[in-house]
């Protein structure tokens, strides 16, 4: 019996060795299942069963890492872990620490929007220098949503109440399912055929990643980014990011937001407008003032008190001009007359008749008329021509003399 004592071991022992073997061999992984017996203790920390039809094991999310998460963990709910095994010794229980969570259908959805948005911003349609500016006051405004979606009537009526001036040209869309990513493509180019909107609001309310991702989808985000309007994109709520709020010109909380963003108050405008009146009416005063300074300085002046001398000047003024333009017409006249007669010289003394004048003359052959300048150049009894000043003589060669 002292030798079974000797050998035993603890439980806290055996609840370390437990701990140590799982937590060494098991890797971070995730899991799905669903939440049961969920408690969101006053410490801020989360506790809770994770099961399937056959299966459990308990859970726990300590504050810091649950303060990210976008939804609300509730009883029934199909959720992905992302986690760590951990023993909790005193007890002998090993649990699920949870590092992250997500909704069960958006983990691929998740991946695919993180693929997509890497993708995407590699080739700069995020990128701030490929952004339009939006029109300060826009005059026609499109708007492509859901004719049944309450966010179409938010925008209504913060247009009615801050640009009542505006014209709105609403393009009904799918937003939501199978169909929605290619209708919202189809709506933009629609707008753009039309060629009157100066602004675009793309957007919906709020729903869950599924109800959201066709503004997910890549389709969508290149017919923005090539869209040549300027397009806010206003998709769920504050919370919710899309890949169009990254590829549009801007992105808009909401689709409320994406109204005032697009819309300066009438109230605005009017300020402006009476800010403009009086910068202009000061302005024109200065204005008037510095010319009614001008008029009086110019009336004092002793010329335009004897407008004959001033004509005078000018008739003066004329003539030296005048006088001016005609010694240096004359001035070349004289040298381009002194630059032809000297060109003319040369080329008289280099006109071959006037050599041959001088009791030269030019011999040449009679078959291809070249001349000769060597007597080599003919054959023996061969014919040939003698150009002198006063014609033509025909020659042949005979034996020469040593």
């Amino acid at each position: 019996m002292n030798s079974l004592e000797s050998r035993a071991i603890s439980v806290s022992d055996l609840n370390n060795q437990i701990k140590n073997i799982l937590e060494k061999n098991i890797s971070r992984f995730w899991v799905s299942g669903e939440i049961s017996n969920f408690i969101h203790h006053t410490s801020g920390h989360m506790y809770f069963t994770l099961k399937d039809q056959k299966s459990e094991i308990r859970c726990v999310m300590f504050k810091g890492p649950n303060q990210s998460l976008q939804f609300k963990p509730e009883n029934g709910m199909q959720v992905l872990l992302d986690g760590e095994i951990s023993v909790y010794e005193p007890r002998g229980q090993y649990q699920i620490l949870v590092k992250k969570m997500e909704p069960a259908g958006i983990g691929t959805l998740y991946l695919a929007f993180e693929a997509l948005k890497k993708q995407l911003s590699s080739e700069g349609l995020f990128d701030i220098e490929n952004k339009q500016k939006l029109p300060t006051y826009p005059k026609n405004i499109g708007i492509i949503t859901s004719k049944t979606g309450a966010a179409l009537q938010d925008i209504f009526q913060v247009l009615d109440r801050r640009s009542p001036h505006v014209n709105l040209i609403v393009r009904s869309a799918h937003v939501q399912g199978d169909k929605a990513a290619n209708d919202i493509v189809d709506a933009i180019h629609d707008m753009e055929t039309y060629k009157k909107i100066d602004v675009l609001i793309i957007g919906r309310g709020g729903g869950s990643l599924e109800d959201l991702w066709p503004f997910n989808e890549e389709k969508v985000a290149r017919a923005i980014f090539s869209c040549p309007i300027p397009i806010i994109s206003a998709v769920g709520h504050e919370t919710d990011l899309s890949i169009s709020d990254l590829v549009a010109d801007m992105r808009a909380p909401t689709p409320s937001a994406a109204a005032e963003l697009v819309s300066p108050s009438i109230n605005d405008i009017f300020e402006k407008i009476i800010g403009f009146e009086q910068n202009l009416s000061s302005k024109m005063k200065s204005f008037l003032q510095i010319r009614w300074q001008s008029l009086d300085n110019t009336k004092d002046r002793f010329a335009l008190q004897e407008p004959s001398r001033l004509l005078q000047n000018y008739s003066d003024r004329y003539n030296e001009i005048t006088k001016l333009l005609f010694q240096a017409y004359r001035f070349s006249i004289q040298k381009f007359s002194s630059n032809f007669s000297t060109i003319n010289e040369k080329l008289h003394a280099l006109n071959p008749t006037n050599i041959l004048s001088r009791g030269y003359s030019i011999a040449y052959r009679e078959d291809d008329q070249k001349i000769i300048l060597n007597p080599e150049d003919l054959q023996q009894d061969e014919y040939f021509r003698l150009q002198t000043y006063k014609g033509t003589l025909r020659a042949k060669k005979t034996g020469e003399k040593n």
